[in-house]
């Protein structure tokens, strides 16, 4: 019996949260009266739970603006029997710049930090924080994007990691962009996982500023594990990239951002549209980069240049760049444009890619557009892509959008 009761103990909670949540705490007693007397002897811890469910919920959605559906969620994960400990936390946070918006990121993402307990576990951190120079706005957007940073110990990681990166060397100021930008990368042992691929780097000639690079903008390059970045260095020293040049490093990045099948399907996609497996390597070599673009953007790229505008595929090997550029903001207003100057003989068709598409966007209006305004009055309507510009014999097919 005592057994039995033990059981029972242990799986009335769990029953009685999954009535309410799909049926409501309007059947959930009635439900629950339908169970042998036995059970309906725990009807005090019953209650109990019901009065921490609907608790919780509310506390979630009231001072914590979850929704409903995810405060449902959440409390899955959490259970207050008060208010006064997360109402001191939320004090703490708001009291140190912390909205609405980036509270409910935090308790969404990491909802046990309402239990904590903000004199011991979060003021100490954000002044440590504070004395490095972040401001409350920096620490508020970076704890919400990364609130497992509120749930490491300062003495055991943050610091370490801090003195770490200082130790790399690292100047205050990247340490500190380094939090901004990648603040994840504060969650790691860094002296475990970073410092002997950090030896290898070394090693092979990569000067101090392209590790600060690497730990301030590429911290995958270093956090994957030590097998698969003893396999990607040894390949990208393969493919002929110098460590001492910043190729190198984005190489470094496409390995690590993607699988080997994933960049093999984006190989086989360059294929299909003509280009040789010595474009695909020299563009590789060159331009690594832009290997990250998506197999969407790659084929809606070169659909746009080859088929409508007339270059060959193997012309924008020349310049893949174009691949990280947006298409419908920069790419294609551009080319318009350049469609028609060439239209009225005013450029010459041969026109690289290049020399359209990489201008910073004053050198391009200046070359192509107010330079032309006089002979072709709708040339800056038709860069900006307002209404009425495809009555114009372009022979090209794209949607218009009002500025």
């Amino acid at each position: 019996m005592c057994g039995r009761r033990l059981v029972y103990a242990q799986v009335l909670p769990n029953i009685y949260r999954c009535v309410v949540q799909n049926l409501g705490t309007n059947h959930a007693d009635l439900c629950l009266s339908l169970f042998p007397t036995s059970i309906r002897s725990f009807s005090t811890k019953i209650e109990q739970v019901r009065e921490d469910y609907l608790c919780t919920v509310s506390y979630l959605i009231n001072s914590c603006g979850l929704s409903p559906e995810i405060a449902k969620s959440v409390s899955k994960r959490i259970k207050l029997q008060s208010a006064e400990k997360p109402d001191s936390v939320l004090k703490v946070l708001r009291n140190s710049g912390f909205t609405t918006a980036h509270i409910t990121k935090i308790v969404r993402m990491r909802p046990n930090l309402l239990l904590a307990n903000p004199e011991r576990s979060i003021l100490p951190k954000f002044e440590f924080f504070k004395s490095l120079g972040i401001t409350n706005a920096e620490l508020a957007s970076v704890c919400s994007s990364t609130p497992a940073i509120l749930g490491h110990s300062l003495e055991n990681l943050l610091i370490p990691n801090f003195k770490f990166l200082k130790s790399v060397p690292l100047s205050d100021a990247n340490i500190i962009k380094s939090f901004r930008n990648t603040s994840w990368l504060f969650t790691f042992d860094l002296a475990k996982n970073v410092s002997p691929k950090l030896a290898v780097l070394k090693e092979l000639g990569m000067p101090e500023p392209f590790i600060a690079l690497v730990l301030t903008c590429y911290a995958p390059i270093v956090l994957q594990k030590r097998e698969n970045f003893d396999k990607n260095v040894k390949k990208v020293i393969e493919m002929g990239f110098d460590p001492r040049k910043c190729g190198f490093i984005h190489a470094m990045k496409v390995f690590v951002s993607m699988t080997e099948s994933t960049l093999e399907q984006k190989f086989d996609l360059f294929r299909g549209w003509g280009w040789s497996d010595k474009d695909i390597m020299l563009v590789l070599r060159k331009y690594p980069i832009c290997m990250n673009a998506s197999q969407s953007k790659i084929m809606n790229g070169m659909d746009f240049l080859v088929n409508k505008m007339g270059w060959q595929s193997t012309d924008i090997a020349l310049f893949p760049n174009v691949f990280l550029m947006n298409l419908e903001k920069r790419v294609i207003p551009r080319c318009l444009v350049i469609k028609v100057l060439q239209s009225q003989g005013l450029v010459k068709k041969k026109l690289s890619l290049c020399a359209c598409v990489k201008p910073v966007e004053k050198v391009f209006l200046d070359r192509f557009v107010t330079k032309y305004l006089d002979k072709v009055p709708e040339l800056m309507n038709i860069y900006q892509r307002k209404e009425g510009f495809q009555a114009l014999d372009m022979n090209i097919c794209v949607s218009s959008s009002k500025p």
